[in-house]
């Protein structure tokens, strides 16, 4: 029996927007046959408003804030929480006063969720054309990837990598989505584990979890770009 994992953003909908109803219909009839997790960068309450309802009960568990809350159900049965340095919150200041980026700045830059902290430049306020626009500066400046780089390096006690369009993921060590690959390898035992993903490289927020996976025996990663690169590995 093949057991799937899957990211949200950029897989299995647009970053940090809804579903898009055809891929849902599609993937509805298709979870009915399988057995499916959710691994998500997100909070909780952030993925209740980007899957529907029937979507959200077809998971056999619903993994958020990188793996730092679990939801089967509805029902939380577990999350982590993590304990930020002063030193951290000062230099993410700094960031933001200095970036290179010409457009303008929103709030909401440091949002804390349960095991994590996400950090955006940009500001997670900001309208959806100002994503875009600074994700295609950051596709040629690198800015955040330079952040994660550097932060890694400055506060090895915290595991950070880049996530959806505009932010980047900060976790204690080892509480990042990696975790997900035990828990689920410690249900399934002997089941084949297969992840599909947006961020699978080194530096994105799926990389630990793709990690861990290649390490064990009788898993597989699958890279994608896009929701229709889901429907296309599936053939739905």
């Amino acid at each position: 029996m093949n057991i799937y994992i899957f990211d949200m953003d950029g897989t299995l909908t647009p970053a940090r927007q809804p579903m898009d109803p055809d891929f849902a219909r599609r993937f509805v009839i298709w979870a009915k046959s399988h057995m499916a997790y959710l691994a998500a960068g997100s909070n909780f309450e952030k993925v209740t408003e980007q899957l529907p309802s029937d979507i959200l009960d077809s998971f056999s568990g619903i993994y958020s804030s990188m793996g730092n809350v679990f939801h089967q159900k509805s029902k939380e049965i577990y999350r982590n929480e993590i304990k930020l340095k002063k030193e951290l919150l000062q230099t993410l200041e700094h960031y933001r006063k200095n970036t290179s980026y010409k457009g303008k700045l929103y709030g909401n830059y440091l949002e804390l969720r349960p095991g994590m902290l996400n950090f955006s430049v940009l500001g997670r306020n900001c309208p959806f054309a100002e994503r875009s626009r600074y994700n295609e500066w950051d596709n040629i400046h690198h800015e955040r990837a330079q952040i994660a780089e550097e932060l890694n390096q400055k506060f090895p006690e915290y595991d950070t990598s880049v996530g959806g369009k505009i932010s980047i993921d900060i976790v204690s060590k080892g509480c990042g989505k990696e975790q997900i690959a035990a828990k689920i390898r410690a249900v399934h035992p002997k089941d084949k584990i297969i992840f599909i993903g947006d961020r699978t490289q080194k530096g994105g927020n799926d990389y630990t979890l793709a990690e861990a996976l290649r390490a064990m025996d009788n898993t597989e990663v699958v890279a994608v770009k896009s929701p229709e690169d889901v429907l296309n590995y599936l053939k739905i």
